[in-house]
């Protein structure tokens, strides 16, 4: 698959850069300690249950029928949005890119209802970015808003993403480790991988590629 980029024109000079985002799993650090915040509020929260495979769907992961998946994101949902902390490096990251020209839009999964406590998260911590869209369809979205290169955990996103001609990286985590590689989706493990990956896509010289993962 061939990836279109438009980021340099004839002088050599930058164009646009504008790379994507998703927030829950990829900005936000959602493991306390071995274990994912997610899994430990929804087994609190329905103490009989158990896990029965890592997977993004809590109707697979658990078994659970999709009007107990609502009642448990209407009532722990936006303390968990509130609590979550940033990944390591994503703040300074998402900061170096928009100072070096970069435009960078946050596209996530998450209910329209959610959007206020998003908000205040992201100025909490910081961070930095262009727009912010709750979209689950990204691939459409993400191709109208010129993206080149998006960042996701779940792998349909990934996919669907890639099939646009846009490249996708996987930020790893338990539920999408089983998923082979593809031509279009690199594997990131850290916002240091994600740094890099973005610097080699866009072909970066050493000095720029140092001041934005140095940063």
């Amino acid at each position: 698959m061939k990836f279109t980029r438009h980021h340099t024109g004839t002088d050599g000079q930058s164009l646009r850069r504008v790379v994507g985002f998703d927030i829950d799993g990829v900005l936000t650090d959602e493991m306390v300690g071995d274990e994912n915040i997610w899994q430990q509020e929804i087994e609190a929260y329905f103490p009989e249950l158990r896990l029965l495979e890592p997977n993004f769907s809590f109707t697979a992961a658990y078994g659970l029928s999709l009007e107990k998946v609502d009642e448990f994101m209407t009532e722990r949902a936006p303390g968990i949005f509130r609590a979550v902390k940033p990944q390591a490096g994503s703040r300074e990251l998402l900061s170096a890119l928009q100072k070096h020209g970069f435009t960078v839009h946050l596209v996530t999964a998450r209910e329209p209802c959610y959007q206020e406590v998003t908000k205040q998260w992201l100025t909490k911590h910081a961070i930095q970015h262009d727009s912010l869209w709750f979209e689950d369809k990204k691939g459409i979205l993400c191709r109208r808003l010129g993206v080149e290169l998006f960042v996701d955990d779940y792998w349909d996103n990934c996919l669907d993403i890639r099939d646009q001609g846009i490249m996708s990286l996987l930020m790893s985590a338990p539920h999408n480790l089983g998923y082979p590689d593809k031509p279009g989706i690199l594997r990131v493990r850290n916002w240091h991988e994600i740094g890099a990956q973005i610097a080699d896509y866009y072909g970066l010289c050493p000095e720029s590629m140092q001041q934005i993962l140095g940063a």
